[in-house]
């Protein structure tokens, strides 16, 4: 059992790599990007969001919930808070990143649940880039 175990995961993975290494593509970024951690993000807020306010929240969030292990009832708080704001923004990121690619609020909300499924199909699929959400 454990080699197919094994053998789901790796090719699971292949497949998201090569799904998001397309999705870039298709938008126009350069493919290893979507491999990069920091760089993948980068590319992907410039994909959806005009501006750079989305990855600019995104640093913030994952700033203030580096507090979420805290004693501290404020710092607790503030964690609570950001990852609320993060989910809200995650969120917001799903339905750009299915209107760049044509697709509606009901693909966007699929990709907020199932984001590595949602990604591989807008990657291997037909969809194409249309630009920038309003």
């Amino acid at each position: 059992m454990g080699e197919y175990s094994i053998i789901i995961a790796t090719t699971w993975t292949v497949l998201e790599i090569i799904g998001n290494w397309l999705l870039f593509r298709k938008a126009g970024k350069k493919g290893w990007h979507s491999i990069i951690p920091i760089l993948n993000l980068y590319d992907e807020y410039d994909i959806c969001w005009k501006g750079y306010k989305g990855i600019v929240c995104l640093i913030m969030v994952y700033l203030l919930s580096a507090f979420a292990g805290a004693d501290d009832v404020v710092l607790v708080v503030i964690a609570a808070v950001a990852g609320i704001w993060y989910l809200s923004l995650t969120f917001r990121q799903s339905i750009k990143l299915a209107r760049a690619f044509g697709k509606g609020t009901g693909y966007g909300i699929f990709l907020f649940i199932f984001d590595r499924l949602g990604r591989i199909v807008l990657g291997l699929g037909r969809a194409e880039y249309v630009g920038k959400p309003l």
